[in-house]
């Protein structure tokens, strides 16, 4: 479990702004089908701001924890046009079809669907395509990531493999579910699709604070003698000097050898050749390609999102 101590930053508002959503978007089509006497406006315009900062929002959330562990500022970037223009090209539409489909139907009943709203079923299949699509590459992008993390700074390849299956099986269910969410929308199960949508972020969000977790686990992991937070300045919060990797500043932190350099057995001086922590620490980090740390960060500060790591 991990506690949020700041309330600031892209993550936790994203985070909120997602989570108002859910049940923004509840409220609103609990207004349209549950009471009858209500304003047919207010009920579309709550779902439909519900589904914008869910959707969106969770979108926001799974980038700015990528932002926390991709260095690859070219690759961010591109990445977070891609969220805004899919948003305001498909948010828009959306909601002006669904605004203008519901104006139509409640103020002239009988009245034929104007030509933009009978297409509001393609572009609807269209869009949970390209937002599902989209969120499947975040994922993706996080997980690459992590997975060059953990090989560039840990060399127990058991935890390897526990904390990458972690990863892939949440993002295996998450990818689950969207195909069940895009064979309800192509099944024309309209009333099931609007009802499940909101239980299916719900969960895709409860499943964040799970890779939030294992994030947490990351930023305490690295190469024996290497913590993991460090300070604006390079060093770390003792004070300790860095090393450099690939033009990367990892956290180093040098200690003394209980060992003495060297024994004197029967008058004869016998050097220690076996090499030190430090010796082999050292010895560790040359071998390792840069290659495989160079797309992501030296260290996870953590505390840009607010995060206190439980003990």
């Amino acid at each position: 479990m991990v506690t949020l101590k700041h309330r600031r930053g892209l993550y936790f508002w994203s985070i909120i702004v997602t989570s108002w959503g859910l049940c923004i978007r509840a409220l609103g089509y609990m207004l349209t089908f549950l009471v009858p006497n209500s304003p047919w406006y207010l009920g579309t315009i709550l779902a439909q701001a519900g589904w914008v900062a869910m959707v969106s929002g969770f979108s926001t959330v799974l980038y700015s924890r990528l932002n926390l562990i991709m260095e690859n500022q070219t690759t961010r970037r591109r990445i977070l046009i891609m969220i805004v223009l899919n948003g305001l090209v498909f948010h828009t539409a959306m909601v002006t079809i669904s605004v203008g489909s519901a104006a139509v139907r409640n103020t002239k009943p009988g009245h034929p669907q104007p030509a933009w709203g009978r297409a509001n079923t393609p572009l609807e299949r269209i869009q949970i395509i390209v937002f599902s699509g989209q969120e499947c590459l975040l994922s993706f992008f996080y997980v690459r990531a992590a997975y060059q993390y953990l090989r560039s700074r840990f060399v127990q390849r058991g935890k390897i493999r526990k904390t990458m299956c972690l990863l892939l099986g949440v993002q295996v269910i998450i990818i689950i579910v969207d195909i069940a969410l895009i064979a309800v929308d192509f099944a024309d199960l309209l009333m099931l699709k609007l009802f499940i949508h909101s239980f299916i972020y719900s969960v895709k969000l409860e499943l964040e604070f799970v890779v939030l977790n294992q994030l947490v686990e990351l930023s305490q992991m690295g190469v024996p003698g290497l913590p993991s937070f460090s300070n604006s300045d390079g060093t770390t919060p003792g004070g300790e000097s860095t090393r450099h990797l690939g033009g990367k500043t990892l956290d180093w932190t040098p200690t003394q050898s209980p060992r003495p350099e060297s024994l004197t057995f029967g008058g004869r001086d016998s050097t220690n050749k076996r090499p030190t922590m430090i010796q082999r620490t050292s010895s560790t980090l040359e071998q390792i390609p840069e290659s495989r740390a160079i797309d992501v960060k030296s260290f996870l500060d953590l505390d840009k999102i607010g995060v206190i790591p439980s003990t």
